[in-house]
């Protein structure tokens, strides 16, 4: 799916940014025999399942099935869309973009979101002037009892909606129509009128990773029924499940220096409060549980994460939920218990940056955050209680990888219970892999004539020595996406053009297209004789499609009442049974 680019200008820039080349520039990968190894950077693993392809330029994930492409790769670890990936990778080559050849649907999808990027950069710079104004005195008295100083200020520019209309009006003095301000969520329309989504709030302009201002986040100033903070409306540049406030200046961090670790706090006074106090390497939620895109953007910057959320019972759930997503991204995940029930702007205002730097020092593993947060629900003094908490403590344990992980948080059990370890690996169950997908079993289960379709294509593509284009299937492949495939296939057979699976991520949209997904990543160590087997499966083709032939002539012999027209089709159902019979595959 070329998105408006002509195949061979994507062909010539993912030629110029080879995907080993554009890897190594985020981890390290290892070459075993023809293909590069390495620990997924998009799941959390300890032995390497992520295979790259040097010569057919493309990825695949043996353990969370992501693959794809240079583009797709740039896409992910970027958290950004095609655009971005395809923008950054032309700069990485020196290419110049062409003009695009887009639908008129994704040209429209194009202007809004460009649209959209303009108003909230213009939004966010009046906000941040409407500060300053006399106009702002509730604001300036908020921002003084926070304990904010301009370089704050200046820094996450800041800012305030006067009212309910004042940013409409300024932003159409600029040109910009009623409808696109209500698209960029700035404005809700109401009874036909238009309101400032965050009036008279404190305004804290949201900005992805690559310092573009796509949101905003406001908090009221006075009690109000509604939420205190309010987030922007998802939209085409916005989606607080992909974003963290504080990403970009942890970004611009890591670009200045060694970034040892991220520090994920609860809301963006937190953030702000830890950068004035010197602890830049922070990021917030936006109003939502921590997801697996969150991680992944973490990871892009940093394999460690450590825990400040706050202090009170809430903070220590979420704290548990988060810890697993963090894990299952691949980070190393420590926690600091915040003491007093504070949140870490609290107790910074309270102890000072100082006192806060040794609750970071001391952070402890998450594992033994679990352990011990699982305690704290029990009365250990009690034996029918102690009882229960050792068997909850006990299936944390279970959940780890190796057998002396289990041993050092049994060691803390017992240190905690008074029970010995002796004991307590006798409760401890071996992990076991139930449900694992025996794909071997789900090759003979399949579909017999999508199997063969499935093969026959996967050979062809890898180009086997077995495969080729001696008998056409284009009249029997029973979907118009095996069509396309076989034609695309065909098409650079006849050329002699070189041919590459990453091809494929240019003409297909892979992610949406299963089919074309279980091609590209088709295990031919499950096939024992692919030789043989790629004959029964070009005759499988043929035979569903004989039979189906035979079954439709039939049913049409039946209806008939001329005799002569019910011998002749009754003539061409033995003609096709012969072919059966005998395996013929020519017409």
């Amino acid at each position: 799916m070329n998105r408006g680019f002509d195949e061979s200008w994507l062909e010539q820039l993912k030629a110029k940014n080879d995907i080993i080349t554009v890897m190594s520039r985020y981890f390290s990968l290892q070459q075993k025999g023809k293909n590069y190894w390495a620990c997924c950077p998009f799941h959390h693993e300890k032995t390497p399942s992520f295979c790259v392809n040097g010569y057919e330029q493309y990825y695949h994930c043996f353990g969370c099935k992501e693959h794809g492409d240079v583009i797709t790769f740039i896409q992910k670890m970027e958290s950004c869309d095609f655009m971005t990936a395809i923008e950054i990778l032309a700069k990485n080559a020196n290419m110049e973009i062409p003009t695009l050849h887009m639908d008129d649907n994704i040209k429209e999808k194009k202007h809004l979101k460009e649209s959209i990027l303009k108003i909230l950069d213009l939004a966010y710079r009046h906000y941040e002037e409407n500060l300053y104004k006399p106009i702002s005195k509730k604001a300036q008295e908020y921002i003084k009892k926070r304990q904010l100083t301009k370089k704050e200020l200046n820094k996450f520019h800041i800012g305030y909606s006067i009212d309910w209309t004042e940013i409409i009006k300024y932003l159409q003095s600029h040109g910009f129509k009623e409808n696109e301000i209500v698209e960029s969520g700035i404005a809700i329309k109401k009874d036909n009128r238009c309101y400032d989504a965050m009036g008279e709030r404190l305004i804290f302009p949201i900005f992805n990773i690559h310092d573009e201002c796509i949101g905003f986040s406001a908090r009221s100033l006075e009690q109000t029924n509604y939420a205190k903070y309010k987030n922007s409306a998802n939209n085409i540049v916005f989606d607080k499940s992909k974003n963290l406030y504080g990403i970009n200046i942890v970004r611009k961090l890591k670009q200045e220096q060694q970034l040892n670790n991220v520090i994920i706090v609860e809301g963006q006074m937190d953030v702000i409060s830890l950068n004035k106090a010197g602890f830049c390497n922070c990021v917030a939620c936006l109003g939502t549980a921590l997801t697996p895109l969150h991680s992944r953007m973490i990871k892009n910057l940093c394999d460690n994460v450590i825990l400040a959320l706050d202090g009170d019972s809430a903070g220590q759930k979420a704290s548990i939920r988060t810890i697993d997503t963090l894990l299952e991204g691949g980070l190393n995940v420590k926690v600091v218990k915040i003491p007093e029930q504070k949140d870490p702007d609290e107790f910074i205002k309270a102890y000072g940056k100082d006192e806060f730097g040794k609750l970071i020092e001391n952070a402890i593993d998450c594992v033994e955050f679990k352990i011990k947060n699982k305690m704290e629900q029990y009365d250990i003094s009690k034996v029918g209680e102690k009882a229960k908490f050792i068997k909850s403590a006990i299936e944390i344990v279970n959940e780890l990888n190796t057998n002396s992980e289990k041993e050092v948080y049994l060691d803390l059990i017992k240190k905690l219970t008074g029970v010995s370890v002796d004991t307590l690996k006798k409760d401890v169950v071996n992990n076991k892999n139930y449900g694992k997908n025996n794909e071997r079993n789900l090759i003979y289960t399949e579909d017999a004539e999508i199997k063969a379709i499935k093969f026959v294509l996967a050979s062809l593509c890898y180009k086997k020595e077995y495969a080729n284009f001696e008998f056409d299937l284009s009249k029997y492949l029973i979907n118009s996406t095996y069509l396309k495939l076989y034609n695309v296939l065909k098409d650079y057979s006849k050329r002699g053009d070189k041919f590459l699976i990453s091809n494929l991520y240019d003409i297909f949209d892979v992610d949406n297209e299963p089919n074309i997904k279980d091609i590209i990543n088709y295990n031919f160590e499950l096939i024992s004789n692919p030789i043989k087997y790629y004959e029964e499966c070009v005759w499988k083709i043929r035979e569903t499609y004989l039979k189906e032939k035979i079954k439709n002539l039939s049913e049409e012999s039946v209806k008939l009442e001329n005799i002569n027209a019910k011998m002749d089709i009754l003539k061409q159902i033995k003609e096709l049974q012969n072919k059966l019979r005998n395996k013929i595959l020519e017409d």
